[in-house]
């Protein structure tokens, strides 16, 4: 017990510690992830069916979480993503494969049941105040990911994505941006590696 009630204070002081930091405006500030172009003609297999991404309890929400030091998460006061954290994540990974040219994708709710299904979790998506609290911060994300052939009930491949981006400054628009460049560099590399693997598949 005395170990949560520690965890907690230290969560609280954090909370109280970034109220004010970055300023929040009236009103909360919604941000989406920055759209991706994709290719005039999409391909017609591998179709791969993209799971909603699992994640700890505190990203299944649509604030922004910020992490400093080992004092736990907290989120910023005054801004929020435009959907939850896994949505935000499906649809930027939807994209991503089908950026790269050679992948199709369907999502669960189309009932459609394709040979090959991407799995992920999300193990961060958040800010990172590494410099304290008055520095620009690190945008970070990480995602763990597995090709399965669901046909053959077979583990076809493990990936492992992870990149931060350094905030220009430390405003709430700065902060957003520099998740989205680490998010993107994920998306995009995780992408690349789907499309290897599947490619060699029979």
């Amino acid at each position: 017990m005395r170990t949560i009630l520690l965890v907690l204070a230290a969560s609280m002081m954090l909370v109280s510690c970034i109220s004010v930091l970055p300023k929040p405006g009236p009103d909360p500030d919604t941000f989406r992830l920055s759209e991706i172009v994709l290719p005039s003609q999409l391909a017609s297999t591998p179709v791969v069916l993209v799971e909603l991404p699992s994640s700890p309890k505190v990203l299944r929400n649509n604030r922004i979480a910020i992490v400093q030091g080992s004092q736990g998460i907290a989120y910023t006061a005054g801004a929020r993503w435009a959907a939850p954290v896994p949505q935000l994540v499906s649809e930027l990974l939807t994209d991503e494969l089908l950026a790269t040219g050679a992948l199709n994708v369907v999502s669960p709710q189309e009932g459609v049941h394709p040979r090959f299904a991407l799995i992920t979790e999300i193990r961060h998506f958040e800010i990172v105040y590494d410099q304290g609290m008055d520095a620009a911060p690190l945008g970070r994300v990480e995602i763990r990911a597995k090709l399965i052939d669901r046909h053959g009930r077979v583990l076809m491949a493990l990936g492992h994505f992870d990149a931060n981006s350094r905030a220009d400054d430390n405003r709430l628009g700065a902060i957003a941006a520099a998740i989205d460049r680490a998010a993107h560099q994920v998306g995009q590399e995780l992408g690349a590696w789907a499309a290897k693997e599947l490619a060699s598949a029979d």
